[in-house]
């Protein structure tokens, strides 16, 4: 697996947090009210589809896929089908880090325990990565808030594109959606999670709270700031749904103290793992981890269905 396992540059958000804006932190223990939905959707847009196949193995197909994204651009990915199940079976949204794309080692390796398992698993590159990389086009800088918020409310638009294009697949059971998210697809996709119900289970690896609180700061002076995105102040809504946490206790990106502010505000229905490692989980079995994570979404996704709130 790459040492860019869940790579994250968010030390310079920690930075900017503690001298510009901690008054924009989110709270912990108590859940807030539920908001608006922080993100734009868009159901009814056509995704104009489009598969190839890609990789044929003993236990799963994999193909190249294209839909339209929330932004009207196109969003490649692969998904990965199970050969051995028959009929409609659950499906999995699994998300990389922020310096990484869909084809980063540990994301093809998540893909492939959940496909083994027969779980449909699917990986987009977000925004800007992989074969979304505009040339001479960087990624927003985390000292412009405005810019890294609409980027941020862009990766949410996309994960619920994405399982639109899961939900319209006839092997696919709607009622039977999940997610993953690594690091920054962590962050992201609790955010996102929390305001899409279709989500009846996720595993967050290397997410965080308290983080990312300085994206509501006002774009220009005297303007009002906008709505929190921090994952601190959504995750209570996903709740009770299962909700796994896992964290590293050496975490030098995503500081055990954010992973910590993050666990707080969870309510009823999560779980927390921490692993003795760093933010690359250097000198564990990944591959263990992995596989536990790829359990755990197949069991909770297979579980009999409960009915929604």
């Amino acid at each position: 697996m790459s040492p860019r396992f869940i790579a994250l540059p968010i030390a310079l958000i920690v930075a900017q947090l503690v001298a510009v804006a901690p008054g924009f932190c989110a709270a912990t223990a108590e859940a807030k009210p539920k908001t608006a939905l922080p993100f734009r959707v868009d159901h009814a847009a056509p995704l104009q589809a489009e598969e190839k196949p890609m990789e044929e193995t003993e236990r799963f197909t994999t193909l190249r896929i294209e839909f339209t994204g929330i932004a009207g651009d196109r969003v490649p990915g692969h998904v990965y089908l199970p050969k051995a199940s028959a009929g409609r079976r659950p499906a999995v949204l699994v998300q990389h880090g922020i310096g990484d794309k869909k084809l980063a080692a540990y994301i093809v390796a998540t893909c492939r325990k959940l496909a083994e398992g027969g779980v449909i698993a699917l990986a987009i590159d977000a925004p800007n990565r992989g074969d979304r990389q505009v040339k001479d086009q960087p990624s927003p800088s985390f000292l412009n808030p405005a810019a890294v918020a609409a980027w941020f409310r862009q990766h949410c638009g996309d994960y619920s594109r994405a399982l639109d294009y899961l939900a319209a697949r006839a092997d696919v059971d709607r009622e039977r959606l999940g997610y993953i998210g690594f690091s920054w697809g962590a962050i992201t996709g609790i955010t996102f999670a929390a305001h899409d119900e279709r989500v009846r289970a996720m595993a967050s690896i290397g997410g965080g709270g308290n983080l990312v609180g300085y994206l509501a700061l006002p774009a220009k002076p005297g303007e009002k700031p906008g709505a929190s995105l921090d994952p601190a102040d959504h995750i209570a809504h996903i709740a009770p749904r299962p909700l796994l946490l896992i964290n590293s206790t050496r975490d030098q990106l995503v500081l055990p103290v954010f992973a910590r502010a993050l666990h707080q505000a969870a309510g009823v229905g999560s779980e927390v793992k921490w692993f003795e490692t760093d933010h690359f989980f250097t000198g564990v079995d990944r591959e263990a981890i992995l596989q536990s994570v790829a359990d755990y979404l197949k069991a909770k996704l297979e579980a009999p269905l409960r009915k929604r709130p």
